[in-house]
Formats: structure tokens, sequence, C-alpha cells
């Protein structure tokens, strides 16, 4: 600035000098007279001089009223960095509040800062999440409603819009605003599509989940884990079971196939589509499904449900049959004799299924229910010392003897009495385990399967 005055007044005298050697040499011209208007004369120097005054006195109040302006603005600005500077401070003591559980205290504060500032970004958000955490869903909800009028390009105060109407109860309202992020701003919509996703899982709306997953998978592929992208083959065997309900068999099978190609693990999957196959009149093709998903995972639900389908439908010696093949043919034969056994024994045939039972003992490490039956198999037949410890074996296995006190709350169970239990923290829960007419014994009831209806 003092360069720029220092120039002109280095200017000013150069124009100085140059009017006064200008005067000089026309002395005769400039004291002329000249005709202003109507019958007025004036001088060609002072006409001069006045040009040149009115000249200068114009750069002078354009200079003056621009350093005004630029003082202004610089109080103006000066004024709204303090007054950011002390809304930023109250917006971190009232996150502080809200991080202490302080909820009510800083809802205060900021209805103070917000009826001050309603047009403060930070403060309107905060302020509607304050009332989101405090409880108060519906005027949450209004709140942010407002703000997304004024702030239409605001995808945080639609997602937060979103969570109020759903703290409000209004699902349907909360999904319509999702549904507007993920159309209106698609390369943000990762957040939208999960929500939709779970919300319409929580409401068991498969179809609608199964298609947002799609679009997630497709849009954000890079963004989901292993396990994110897995649910999709879950939300298919949901729809499978929607199809299966409908009675649309073919549909559900085809969804139950996609599953087991894309997870030769899926149980559920494998047990599903040899039920459709059995009830589109495919009885074999049903069956070898379960055997094959037995051999594939060694699970033992796939034997079960042989057992039960059979039985149900009064044919034992058939199920018999397909789990003597099976228990001769599969890796997993230990398993399958077991299940073998289990069979004959549901049958009264207790001699052979006993002889199943003690050929698989020596390779099962644990297995309650094997000592159980054998127990019982030695009970019946007047074996009384060889029952007595076959249910010593059934209760090492359970581990009675040992395991004295249960937690409370989270019901796990441990030899000696703790303080605090190691499962889920909680002071004061263990208890002996030793319970009086609290709950009545409930009558003992028969195995049951998926095939009680067939016959």
């Amino acid at each position: 600035m003092r360069l720029f005055s220092f120039m002109m007044v280095v200017l000013i005298g150069a124009v100085l000098v140059l009017l006064a050697n200008l005067y000089v040499s026309n002395f005769a011209l400039f004291n002329r007279e000249m005709l202003l208007y109507g019958d007025t004369h004036i001088r060609v120097w002072v006409f001069t001089l006045v040009v040149l005054a009115v000249g200068f006195l114009i750069n002078l109040i354009y200079n003056g009223y621009a350093a005004l302006r630029d003082m202004v603005k610089g109080l103006n600005a000066s004024a709204a960095t303090r007054m950011g500077r002390r809304l930023s401070s109250r917006l971190t003591d009232a996150r502080a509040l809200i991080a202490h559980g302080l909820v009510s205290k800083a809802k205060v504060m900021l209805e103070e800062m917000y009826a001050d500032h309603p047009e403060h970004v930070g403060t309107a958000m905060l302020y509607g999440d304050v009332m989101l955490k405090g409880g108060d869903g519906e005027a949450a909800a209004k709140h942010f409603e407002k703000f997304c009028l004024k702030h239409p390009d605001n995808i945080e105060a639609r997602y937060q819009l979103a969570e109020a109407l759903l703290a409000a109860r209004n699902s349907d309202g909360a999904i319509g605003v999702l549904k507007k992020i993920v159309s209106g701003a698609p390369k943000q919509a990762l957040r939208g599509l999960r929500r939709l996703r779970a919300l319409h899982t929580e409401a068991q709306r498969w179809e609608e989940a199964l298609d947002m997953h799609k679009k997630l998978v497709s849009h954000f592929s890079s963004e989901l884990s292993a396990g994110e992208k897995a649910q999709g083959m879950a939300l298919v065997y949901q729809v499978g079971l929607l199809k299966v309900d409908a009675d649309q068999y073919k549909d559900a099978a085809q969804a139950f196939q996609q599953v087991v190609k894309e997870d030769p693990n899926f149980i559920p999957a494998y047990l599903s589509l040899g039920r459709c196959r059995i009830l589109q009149d495919q009885e074999d093709q049903g069956l070898e499904i379960w055997v094959e998903g037995f051999r594939s995972t060694g699970e033992g639900a796939f034997l079960q449900e042989i057992e039960d389908y059979f039985i149900q439908s009064g044919r034992p010696e058939e199920g018999l049959a397909v789990l003597r093949r099976i228990s001769a043919t599969s890796e997993h034969s230990v398993l399958a004799k077991f299940f073998l056994g289990k069979m004959l024994y549901r049958l009264e045939i207790l001699d052979e299924a006993l002889e199943q039972f003690l050929e698989v003992r020596s390779q099962v490490v644990y297995s309650p229910i094997l000592y159980f039956y054998m127990a019982k198999i030695h009970s019946r037949r007047g074996r009384l010392d060889a029952a007595l410890n076959e249910y010593r074996q059934l209760l090492r296995n359970l581990g009675v003897l040992k395991l004295r006190f249960e937690c409370g709350v989270c019901g796990h169970r441990t030899t000696d009495y703790t303080d605090r239990c190691e499962h889920c923290a909680a002071w004061n829960s263990s208890h002996f385990l030793f319970k009086e007419n609290e709950i009545p014994e409930a009558p003992l009831r028969g195995e049951s399967g998926q095939w009680i209806t067939m016959g």
C-alpha cells in the first residue's frame, strides 16, 4: 500500500510538471477564453484545472468507497469467524455431553443455539440428532423434513430423516426416503441400499431384500466383504421358501439349486431341494439329493430327514435299506452307522441297533445320546450293570457332575462359583444348579419330523 501511494505521488508530480511545461509553452493558448454555454466564457487554463480537479475528486471518492467496502467486509468476515469459532466450540461441548450420556442437557444447549442460528448446518444437524437420541422420533422427523426442504442436496440429512421416521414407527416413510436417495444419488447409495436390505430382511420381505442385495453387488462389489456377499445366498434361499409356500415347487427348486451351486455347504438348501423334488412326485431324486448332501457335508440332518420321512410315510424297511447303503458307501460311515442304529432302536430292533452302536462307540469322542440308547437297550434286556456303565459314560459326556453353577444372565456353566461370569461379564449372576418347583415337568414326547402330514 505504501508503494502504491508513493507511485501515485510520483505520478501526480510528473503530471504537474507536464502541465507546467504545457502552460509555459502555450501561454497564449491557455489564456484565451472559450465559450462554455450561452454567454458564459471561461479561460482554457481554468477549464483544464476544473476537469483535472473533478477527475481527481472522482478517483478520491472511488478509492475511499473501495477502502470502506473492504474494511466492512473484513469486519464482517472477522465477526463471522468469531461466531463460527463460538458455534464450533459449543457444538464440541454438546457432543461431549451426548458422549457422556447427558442428552437432555445437550438438547437444551442446542435448542438455544438453533434458535439463534437456525441456518447453521452443523447446529441444525446435531439438534435433530439429539432429539433422535432422546427418543423423540416424531419431533426429529419434522425437524429433518424442514431441514431437507431448505437443503435438498444434503444427503446426510436425508439419511437422518429416514432414521427419525423409523424411530417414529413410520417404516414406509423411511423406505420411501431411502429409495429417493438411492435413485437420486446412486454414487452415494451404498449406505441406503444396505439399510433398505436390512429393513426388508427384518420385515421378511425376502424378494425386496434380494433385489437390494443384487444392486449392492452390482454397483459396490469392491466395498462388500465376502461375508456380506454371501448373504445373497441366504436371501435366495428365503425366496425359495416363499415359492414353496405358494406351491410353486419348480421355481422353488431352481432357487435352492442356485444356492447349492454357489455354496455346496448350505445344508438348508439341500434339505429343501430334496423336499421340493418329493413334493413334485420325484421321490428318487429327492432322496438322492439328501444322500449327496450328506456325502458332501457329513451333516446328520440329512440322515434324520431320511429316517423321519420313511417312518412317517409307513415304509421303515425302505428307510433302513437307504441308511444301510449310505453307511456302507459313505466316508462318514461312523455317523451313518449311528443313525442306522437309532432307526433300528425306534423300530424296536434292539439287538441289531446295539451292534451298530458298539461298532461306532470306540470312534466317538462325544455323544451323550449314543450312551443313552445303549443304556436303554441294556436295561430292557436286563443287563443292569452294562446299563449303569453306559449311564456313567453319559453323565461324563454331559459334564453334569462337574458343571455345578450357572449364570443367571447367559446360562454359561462352570465347575466353581464365580463372582463375575467369564462369558457375559455379569456380576453376582452365578447360581448353584438346584431348582425347586419352578417349572412343572413336561410329559415326554415322541420324535417328530418334517413329514408328519405325509402317508
